[in-house]
């Protein structure tokens, strides 16, 4: 639940990114990039930074540049996104999607929406389990845990 307090706790108007992330770290050289989210019972690759709000940003110390990885708190999970499950047994596909975002007029977190297909995995057959709708943040927890108590079968 770290990785959701964290989030949780950028939740306010001009909320300012952090250096501490969501992931234990980004190793980006030119063999290896990934999220280092072994933890998670879906595999996110490093190409899903954006959707993470993940990004590689200039600082400045002491009239210093320098780059650091830091952690938004908007997650951007898009349409066409496919994730699958480290046991092989599950994937997601995002059919439709809405970032969340902050709102100026409730002075809340817009909490996005995520409609997805999940899919069974069976010796590599996909078999269609249901259509699901969930906030941005539930289907982070989709990944990170692998259960997702807040969705709602559409299908």
């Amino acid at each position: 639940m770290e990785e959701i307090k964290l989030l949780e706790s950028m939740w306010k108007a001009r909320s300012s990114r952090k250096t501490t992330l969501i992931v234990p770290e980004v190793k980006c050289d030119k063999l290896n990039r990934s999220l280092s989210n072994e933890h998670w019972a879906f595999h996110v690759p490093y190409a899903f930074r954006d959707a993470l709000d993940i990004r590689y940003d200039q600082r400045i110390k002491d009239k210093k540049k320098y780059m650091v990885w830091t952690q938004g708190p908007i997650l951007k999970f898009k349409e066409g996104d496919t994730l699958r499950s480290k046991d092989g047994k599950t994937s997601v596909q995002v059919n439709s999607a809405n970032q969340m975002g902050w709102d100026t007029e409730k002075n809340e977190m817009y909490p996005g929406v995520v409609i997805y297909k999940k899919h069974n995995v069976v010796d590599g057959v996909y078999t269609k389990a249901g259509d699901y709708l969930t906030c941005q943040m539930e289907f982070l927890k989709l990944l990170i845990y692998g259960n997702n108590s807040s969705q709602v079968v559409i299908s």
